[in-house]
């Protein structure tokens, strides 16, 4: 069988990153030791949100702002997602899912590195009281120097992680911070976001994983660290099988996959309606777009990739109601 490769995130977050330095600001927070829990037993209550489309990123103060995304600092304690004098280890993004699948790649977009040495990793956890719980299966390592802030670093796994329900994925940060290397993963904005982000850090002075938004700055108690993050799982589905469908959105593959001429992905909708396809690389770039009203059923979008580069493509699908990315290869 064919395989189709599917990234649940939001194409908005990739498209303003096609120019990397208008979307990356820095925020500063103060000193770390002004940072406290605002309720060590908080727990979200019924979950409102489908990950596979964070409200945030359809929301006024993340689409009209010119740069929705930012990395926080924490003054001289370090990076808010990334190394920091709490003894962060990991950030973790929440991501609904059913039916079966394997995760077989993850994207980060870091909005910050420096050093050469040191490495980070990704990890997918299962999930306990909302909470990242066992781990599931952890990729190789990509060294702190070949990140590039503002594109997407990918991470791999020599063998598929097998998800069937909600699950986490997280952002392995170095362990190497004396030295120099610290990164920062980048996120939507303090008070720009959805009522329950479930997004995570995980630090030794938490004790383990703790809710971003248990998190209150003494000073400015009104200071809101809940967000989402830019750790985006990339699920491996078997077309004809385990096709990805949401809200009435069917992703039903690309081929020929490998391609060296052209590219024939397939979809349906089970509604008409104006359904938009983005291509892009890893570093964000927009390739192609279209946008078009289409009535419902099965229907296709053919892109030439005779100039393209060999390597692996990404392209998004967007519905009013739904989205959903997914991966092709060129080879030459």
């Amino acid at each position: 069988m064919k395989k189709i490769y599917s990234i649940f995130l939001c194409s908005v977050a990739l498209s303003v990153a096609v120019n990397a330095q208008s979307v990356i600001s820095t925020g500063a927070l103060t000193p770390i030791s002004s940072v406290e829990f605002k309720n060590p037993n908080f727990n979200p209550g019924v979950l409102t949100i489908d990950t596979l489309r964070p409200p945030v990123f359809t929301m006024s103060c993340f689409t009209s702002d010119a740069q929705p995304l930012v990395y926080y600092t924490l003054g001289s304690a370090g990076m808010l997602i990334g190394n920091n004098s709490y003894g962060e280890t990991e950030a973790a993004q929440r991501y609904t899912f059913s039916g079966n699948g394997t995760v077989s790649e993850v994207l980060i977009m870091y909005g910050h590195n420096t050093g050469t040495t040191g490495t980070t990793s990704a990890k997918v956890y299962s999930l306990s009281a909302k909470r990242p719980s066992t781990v599931l299966g952890t990729s190789g390592t990509v060294t702190v120097g070949n990140i590039s802030p503002g594109a997407l670093t990918s991470y791999t796994f020599a063998t598929g992680v097998s998800v069937t329900t909600d699950f986490a994925v997280s952002s392995v940060f170095p362990t190497t911070a004396s030295t120099g290397d610290t990164v920062a993963v980048l996120s939507t904005k303090g008070n720009c976001h959805s009522n329950d982000s479930l997004s995570y850090v995980k630090a030794t002075a938490f004790g383990g994983w703790a809710f971003l938004n248990q998190l209150v700055n003494k000073s400015s108690p009104t200071l809101d660290t809940s967000f989402d993050i830019m750790i985006l799982p990339v699920v491996n589905v078997t077309t004809g099988i385990q096709e990805p469908t949401n809200n009435g959105l069917t992703l039903k593959g690309s081929f020929p996959n490998p391609a060296n001429d052209v590219a024939n992905i397939n979809y349906n909708i089970n509604e008409s309606g104006t359904v938009t396809v983005e291509v892009f690389d890893l570093s964000g770039r927009v390739i192609e777009r279209s946008a078009e009203n289409i009535s419902a059923g099965n229907h296709n979008f053919l892109i030439s990739v005779k100039n393209f580069v060999a390597g692996n493509y990404y392209y998004t699908i967007r519905t009013s109601k739904s989205q959903l990315t997914s991966k092709f290869i060129v080879v030459k």
